[in-house]
C-alpha cells in the first residue's frame, strides 16, 4: 500500500495539497495546467510535493516564458 494512502490521505486531499504548492509557487492552481496523471500519482505514493514538481514539469507554462519576455 502506498505511504500517502496509509497515512490517510484520500485522492482529493493529496489533490488539494498538490494544488496548494502549486499556488504558492506560481500563483495558479493545478487544474489550470495540462492534466498529469493525478490518480496514478496519488496511488503510487508519490507526495504531495513531488506531484506538483510532476504536474509542472508536465505543462509547458508558455504565459510564464512570455511574462519573462515582458509581453505581459
Amino acid at each position: 500500500m502506498p505511504a500517502e494512502r496509509i497515512e490517510g490521505r484520500t485522492l482529493k486531499q493529496w489533490l488539494a495539497e498538490v494544488d496548494a504548492i502549486i499556488g504558492r509557487r506560481i500563483g495558479i492552481s493545478v487544474h489550470d495546467l495540462a492534466d498529469f496523471a493525478i490518480w496514478d500519482n496519488w496511488n503510487d505514493g508519490v507526495t504531495p510535493e513531488e506531484g506538483a514538481d510532476m504536474a509542472l514539469d508536465n505543462d509547458d507554462l508558455p504565459w510564464l516564458e512570455a511574462e519573462a519576455r515582458g509581453e505581459f
